[in-house]
């Protein structure tokens, strides 16, 4: 049983340690990113494909994990800050958190938002509750020592419906101590699940 407990809370600790986004990147230029998930649901994020396209298949593909955003947040203790500036204090400390990237070179991110439906708090029987996803990733080149702030929200579609979007924006510095976040001109939103083989 001692061994079990061990080896549980070794496994446990090396999870915690080995997320690289963390603490600066060694040996290459950083960026630093504000992931932030505006719906109440859990979110989590990852390295985004090489394949460019939405990978349901994290450990096959070696994607790393950046973060989980939501009620989750709170239960694995994922609240990460490194004094990014515009900090948001409407917005939940569960629902952002805060991390290095490299930069100047593509970096794919991907969030995976999980909803639920069909849940009624109070009732005894709601009728079941339906988990569904909304992923999107997000490429971009990230400048040297630049803050970037991603914006993961709902949607309103053509026909009225609601479905997950990403928004990126770089924070600027306007005025000593003023910040304007203004949405980055050239990164690309993929919603194009990758084909099984």
């Amino acid at each position: 049983m001692k061994k079990a407990l061990l080896s549980l809370a070794i496994v446990t600790l090396s999870g915690c340690a080995s997320n690289q986004y963390l603490q600066e990147i060694p040996n290459i230029e950083n960026a630093k990113l504000r992931l932030v998930s505006v719906p109440s649901n859990n979110n989590f994020v990852s390295e985004g494909s090489a394949k460019e396209c939405i990978s349901t298949d994290f450990n096959g593909e070696g994607l790393s994990h950046i973060a989980t955003l939501g009620f989750k947040a709170n239960l694995v203790r994922s609240l990460n800050r490194i004094s990014m500036p515009a900090y948001n204090d409407n917005i939940s400390d569960s629902h952002q958190n805060e991390v290095y990237i490299p930069a100047n070179k593509k970096f794919l991110f991907q969030f995976n938002g999980v909803g639920i439906s069909g849940f009624a708090p109070g009732q005894t029987d709601s009728g079941g509750a339906l988990y569904s996803w909304c992923r999107k990733i997000v490429s971009f080149t990230p400048k040297t020592n630049a803050n970037y702030e991603a914006l993961y929200d709902y949607v309103e579609m053509p026909n009225g419906k609601e479905t997950c979007g990403v928004k990126l924006f770089e924070i600027v510095e306007k005025s000593s101590e003023t910040y304007e976040k203004v949405e980055v001109d050239d990164y690309q939103v993929i919603e194009s699940y990758c084909k099984k083989l």
